[in-house]
């Protein structure tokens, strides 16, 4: 019998048997307490009467599963109508939901509750970089994900289509490119970015400032800088192009020149060709002191790097640079360069390692000349038919993630035949088949039967739940040997993966989309109102997120500390930002909160107050809406289309309190407005970029007043009305702000750590969470509670459940 019978015959039994079971007692409470409202006649969005009872339809088995819900949790009937029968309600639910149970089990068990299962981007990136050692950004190059899940991983709102197919031929050639280099061996030697002797950097110096210059000056023993335009100090018109795509190391003698407070020292990367700027440091350079400073980061031929100064107070009088007209005598802090060299690609092997793990077996010899920029003639051993094989025969089963089937391996040697019989070098050769091999179905998807995952295709799931990636040699080699799935086997290779530094992308990713994280660049505050906010505060603030989701997993600490916690991971700039004091350096660490302090947990991290808010003022609708969707897991029904908007006012005459009024006093706004604008209250007192405040900022009307920040006279803001961040939640609990709410919310612990289990499992699997799920969730939720949730606890227990080890 095919499987198709089988599927077919399954759904059948499961339609005619919840046809027959469930009717009646749920039929008997329907027209008792339900129907008056939810008829034909009635003007509401169910309709109970033409609501069939086929729970094998998705669009009934969803509604049913609502009405379920809505009934269990007390919100149907509604308050204000007769409450039914106790013993016919709970004869109705019991009913209800068993069939939900009962049919969703046996579909699972026909199909498998997971979908097949494409890569994302970001998994399609790391993939090629751990397979062939590359490390440029593949990710940029595919179609966008179509995000209408809370994750980029659930299948079923994966597409594929012939524009990604193009797309990943393209990512694919752009990484062999890379992993297949026989250029001329690069310098070994550091090179000088001289920027005293340069002539290119000293033009800048006499230049006047409305032709770019007069920013910069030379002092006896450095170069010294207070712009932080690139044009001033850009890699690449100092004469300096990276050779070939790799890490480099970047090493500088640096100080804070005229330096009363610290300089931070920043560097950029930029492209020639793409434009944009990434911040990929920011060094603290201590007051009357020196420092060498050594960063390593990838570049490509067409990228150039620059140094600039941040955090550099203007002179006395309050006058920056531009004002004071030119450096010449300019007082205010700037920052000084002794030296900088740089150096790479670093590599112990030339051709590269990776070149070598590609053409496994081969032989390079270095020409005479290099031709067409190629240095290096590869040396065959044997066939170049049998060499190719042992190429394939390596990668493909790596890429595959499983061992080859019979005939995978000659469909893909057969694409090289036409390059072999044209007599191609062996380097163009390969190409083909391994292009073929990162854009087949065998690599892009994640497939499995049915029922128990094989160790193969449970090794795939762990390691791109936590490694964003393929399975590395252990994984596979207990793969093989059909060891995985043994309890104490799988739970060693959890520790082990998350004590890798490659579980950072399994953060990151995670608290990107978990968080909304990767919206971070959104909105642009206002610069007027939040002068402060920059390219080092916005790295700072992700990075204490990330840090302190870091530690719950290393340490094991309990999820209550995603509600309230007693430490934070802060450096300098964000302990500033934080109004915590005695904290130094460029350099995260955890610090202990004091008892009254406003700060801890994951409502209080500045990057999360920022993605809440739109750049100008903040909303506790989406503030609310954020606590209960991403912490609490109770995400409330869309605004009606005719809800209208919330209109900021920066003028600070209205407060968004009076605003949200207007929407309460309208009856289809108010039920939800009452779960919403409460906790959306008790973060009032956090302004769009995440710092306390008492009092709202306002560009409101009348001469500006003069204030400093960082030592610089700004025109700033006006302090406009005065916050008010209590309430009441909508079971009655009372908080006077941000430390009482966090009180009230301790209680639902419970709630919150349920919610991180259901994230976690929908992220890993790429499945949605079903109704059958719903007792393995209780339990995994039940298992860890005695612990206190405890964070890593949680990780073993999801990939130990049933639905992280079934399809």
């Amino acid at each position: 019998m095919n499987r198709a019978l089988i599927c077919f015959l399954v759904l059948l039994n499961a339609r005619l048997s919840c046809a027959d079971s469930f009717s009646p007692d749920v039929q008997s409470l329907i027209q008792s307490s339900c129907i008056d409202c939810h008829d034909a006649e009635t003007d509401t969005p169910l309709n109970l009467e033409q609501l069939d009872h086929d729970l094998t339809n998705r669009d009934s088995f969803k509604t049913w599963e609502k009405v379920f819900d809505r009934i269990r949790l007390g919100e149907m009937p509604p308050a204000s109508e007769s409450r039914p029968n106790k013993d016919q309600l709970a004869k109705a639910l019991a009913s209800l939901e068993t069939n939900l149970h009962e049919t969703n089990l046996k579909v699972q068990k026909a199909n498998g509750r997971v979908p097949i299962r494409r890569l994302t981007r970001l998994e399609y990136e790391y993939t090629l970089h751990d397979l062939l050692g590359v490390r440029g950004e593949l990710a940029k190059h595919l179609p966008p994900e179509n995000m209408s899940s809370a994750f980029d991983t659930v299948a079923i709102d994966q597409g594929i289509s012939p524009v990604h197919i193009r797309s990943y031929l393209a990512a694919a050639d752009i990484a062999l490119d890379e992993a297949i280099e026989l250029g001329p061996r690069p310098r070994r030697q550091a090179i000088d970015i001289d920027y005293q002797n340069n002539h290119y950097s000293k033009m800048w110096v006499d230049r006047p400032l409305r032709r770019g210059g007069g920013t910069v000056k030379l002092v006896d023993d450095a170069w010294v800088t207070f712009d932080s335009r690139p044009h001033v100090a850009q890699s690449n018109h100092m004469g300096y192009r990276p050779p070939y795509p790799g890490l480099y190391r970047i090493t500088a003698e640096a100080y804070g020149y005229q330096a009363k407070t610290p300089v931070t020292m920043l560097l950029y990367r930029s492209s020639a060709q793409q434009g944009g700027a990434e911040l990929i440091s920011a060094l603290d350079l201590s007051p009357g002191k020196s420092r060498t400073v050594e960063v390593v980061s990838y570049f490509t031929p067409d990228d150039f790097f620059y140094p600039a100064p941040a955090d550099a107070d203007w002179q006395p009088d309050g006058r920056g640079v531009f004002a004071n007209r030119g450096a010449k005598n300019y007082k205010g802090e700037g920052l000084a360069i002794k030296w900088l060299k740089i150096e790479g690609p670093l590599e112990e092997h030339w051709p590269p390692e990776r070149t070598r793990q590609v053409l496994l077996g081969v032989k390079f010899k270095q020409r005479s000349s290099n031709f067409r920029r190629q240095a290096f003639d590869i040396e065959l051993t044997k066939a170049p038919r049998e060499h190719l094989a042992e190429i394939i025969l390596h990668l493909g089963p790596l890429a595959f993630r499983r061992p080859f089937k019979k005939g995978e391996a000659e469909a893909l040697l057969r694409l090289a035949e036409p390059s072999l019989r044209d007599g191609e070098p062996f380097e163009e050769v390969v190409r083909a088949p391994l292009r073929a091999m990162f854009s087949a179905p065998q690599f892009l998807f994640q497939s499995a039967e049915p029922g128990e995952l094989n160790d193969h295709a449970l090794a795939t799931r762990l390691s791109y739940f936590l490694w964003k990636s393929l399975p590395d040699d252990e994984l596979f080699r207990l793969a093989e040997q059909q060891r995985l799935r043994e309890p104490k086997i799988l739970a060693g290779q959890v520790d082990r993966m998350l004590d890798d530094q490659k579980s950072d992308r399994f953060v990151r990713d995670f608290l990107d989309q978990w968080l909304g994280l990767e919206n971070i660049d959104a909105t642009t505050p206002d610069k007027k109102l939040y002068p402060e906010y920059d390219d080092v505060l916005r790295q700072a603030m992700l990075r204490e997120t990330r840090a302190f989701f870091r530690e719950l997993i290393d340490q094991n600490l309990s999820a209550q500390n995603l509600i309230d916690s007693d430490f934070a991971f802060v450096n300098r700039r964000l302990a500033e930002h934080y109004g915590i004091l005695d904290v130094d350096g460029d350099q995260f660490r955890r610090v202990t909160l004091p008892d009254n302090s406003v700060r801890g947990g994951l409502l209080t991290h500045a990057s999360v107050l920022k993605v809440t808010a739109n750049g100008t003022v903040t909303s506790p609708v989406k503030r609310g809406n954020f606590v209960l969707s991403k912490l609490l897991g109770t995400p409330v029904n869309p605004p009606p289309p005719d809800a209208g908007s919330i209109e900021p006012d920066t003028r600070g005459t209205t407060t968004i309190r009076e605003t949200l009024d207007a929407h309460r006093n309208v009856m289809a706004c108010a039920n939800c407005h009452q779960h919403i604008d409460p906790p959306g209250f008790a973060l009032e007192s956090f302004d769009p970029i995440g710092g306390f405040r008492t009092r709202y900022r306002s560009t409101g009307q009348g001469d500006w007043p003069t204030r400093t920040l960082f030592g610089r006279r700004v025109y700033e803001y006006r302090e406009g009305l005065a916050v008010d961040s209590s309430g009441v939640t909508a079971v009655g609990e009372s908080f006077h702000g941000i430390r009482d709410f966090k009180r009230n919310l301790l209680l639902k612990t419970d709630r919150v750590a349920g919610n991180l289990i259901a994230q976690l499992i929908v992220y890993a699997t790429g499945g949605e969470l079903q109704f059958a799920d719903r007792g393995e969730l209780d339990k995994i939720v039940q298992e860890t509670s005695g612990g206190g949730y405890q964070v890593r606890t949680i990780l073993h227990q999801i990939v130990q459940n049933r639905l992280f080890r079934n399809k």
